[in-house]
């Protein structure tokens, strides 16, 4: 068998498995999947399976890690103090990934990995924002970090959840919109 048909063959079999995932993760908790229901699913044999995975929580473990990257890959490729963008990306990278985007919202490990994202973008801001907020407090920035990293995140979490039907454009205009008139209402 040639190196093409081997490639092809496994990414038929992982997409297949990341399918097969997402929809049993709409359904119920990782805790909950089978080994042998995701094979089934995914119509492989269980075999298969464990030559890829030990179990269907490495996996989802992979599959955050993927998104983690895209997003992570955003951040770092956008300037922080202009925020248009990243988010931007952020929004139109979940959307790319919107089954399992709104697969992590229902699921319980999900809530692990939008902490994760949470963090790790308060992380960025924080570092950024003691050079520029200079009169700001330690404790005052990490609540402004809080503010606006959780706010834009629990924006974005009603979007997948509403099922995306404002564009990524749309919606970080309305987010700058909100917070222009935060700034205003000063």
């Amino acid at each position: 068998m040639t190196e093409t048909m081997k490639d092809r063959r496994y990414r038929r079999t992982q997409q297949q498995l990341e399918n097969a995932l997402i929809t049993l993760l709409m359904k119920k908790s990782i805790n909950e999947i089978s080994v042998r229901e995701l094979s089934d699913l995914a119509d492989i044999n269980r075999a298969t399976f464990y030559l890829h995975y030990k179990t269907p929580n490495d996996l989802l473990t992979q599959l955050e890690n993927e998104l983690f990257d895209i997003i992570y890959t955003s951040y770092q490729n956008h300037n922080l103090l202009n925020p248009y963008e990243f988010f931007l990306s952020l929004y139109q990278s979940l959307k790319e990934h919107s089954d399992f985007s709104k697969a992590l919202l229902k699921s319980n490990s999900g809530k692990i990995f939008w902490e994760r994202i949470s963090q790790e973008i308060k992380r960025e801001y924080y570092i950024l924002w003691t050079k520029e907020y200079q009169a700001l407090s330690d404790r005052e920035l990490e609540y402004f970090a809080t503010f606006l990293v959780d706010g834009y995140l629990a924006v974005l979490k009603l979007w997948l959840a509403n099922g995306m039907t404002e564009s990524p454009k749309e919606m970080v205009h309305l987010i700058q919109k909100f917070i222009c008139n935060v700034k205003n209402s000063n």
